[in-house]
């Protein structure tokens, strides 16, 4: 007869420690951890990267369609200049507002198979649909966010990039504490005017990464990717920390034969203890 014993635990930092900016973050350490989680999940990870590319750029296009007809207009238009008018940059504004909103979903799930990779889990590339279980509140969050940057922007740009770097974490905040939309808004918020400088410094390196990995072919975007989203996975165990627990199978002579950790979904095992037999195949979010 074997009875299962189960204790939660909590990695990385807390909401608490978040909001009262309790939490280190050294933009060297979080870089060197992110690159070799990148290097170590590449070819497991770089897959969902691709789907959710695929995913923003048919979003784009048939938004673009349904507006202009003909989206090979535009590539006209920039040939011609004369030809740009106020229905192209109105019809481009909406396809980019689209696909932010209806792939929110799918971001999601990718933010959480990289936030899995920081707690030192692994993944599969069909973990991608495991945001789709929080697509209404991260549309919600992703609508409003967009919303009021785009207000905010009318008034001066800057804002609306900081609002970008605030709101964050707030994707992860929905889908791995289950807080509501506009409240993980706003502890997003909270916690990274704590330490916006520190932050700040990490993004505006992370955009540095885009520029260069785009002058090449975009050849650079294929590590830089999946390095943003590691990154942010980081910051947010660093920030918020990760729920995890301990399930342990113990027979009836006292000895454990088992063991795994998992998330507070009961299906994510994390790494092994050093006083356990090593996990080979550790999955998170597993369906």
């Amino acid at each position: 007869m074997k009875n299962d014993f189960e204790r939660d635990f909590n990695l990385g930092g807390s909401i608490e420690r978040a909001v009262s900016g309790q939490y280190e973050l050294k933009a060297g350490a979080v870089f060197q951890e992110a690159w070799k989680q990148t290097t170590k999940h590449f070819m497991s990870f770089s897959p969902a990267i691709v789907a959710l590319i695929f995913v923003q750029l048919g979003i784009f296009y048939i938004a673009l369609q349904l507006q202009l007809g003909d989206p090979s207009v535009i590539l006209q238009a920039f040939q011609d200049p004369s030809l740009l008018n106020e229905q192209i940059f109105q019809a481009i504004f909406v396809a980019n507002f689209s696909y932010e909103v209806v792939s929110a979903p799918v971001y999601a799930g990718i933010s959480l198979m990289a936030m899995s990779h920081a707690a030192g889990l692994t993944t599969k590339p069909r973990h991608i649909a495991k945001g789709l279980q929080f697509t209404v509140p991260v549309i919600i969050a992703t609508l409003f966010s967009l919303v009021l940057q785009g207000m905010v922007s009318m008034i001066l740009p800057f804002l609306s990039m900081y609002l970008s770097l605030a709101f964050s974490q707030s994707i992860l905040l929905i889908c791995e504490k289950k807080i509501p939309p506009l409240q993980s808004l706003l502890l997003s918020l909270r916690a990274v005017n704590k330490k916006i400088f520190v932050l700040a410094g990490i993004y505006i390196l992370l955009v540095l990464m885009f520029i260069v990995g785009a002058m090449f072919y975009g050849i650079g975007l294929i590590f830089v990717l999946p390095f943003f989203f590691h990154v942010k996975g980081i910051l947010y165990r660093e920030m918020f920390g990760i729920q995890l627990k301990i399930v342990a199978t113990q027979d009836n002579n006292g000895s454990n034969d088992d063991s795994d950790h998992r998330n507070n979904d009961d299906n994510t095992p994390p790494p092994p203890r050093k006083d356990d037999k090593p996990n080979k195949n550790p999955e998170v979010f597993d369906a």
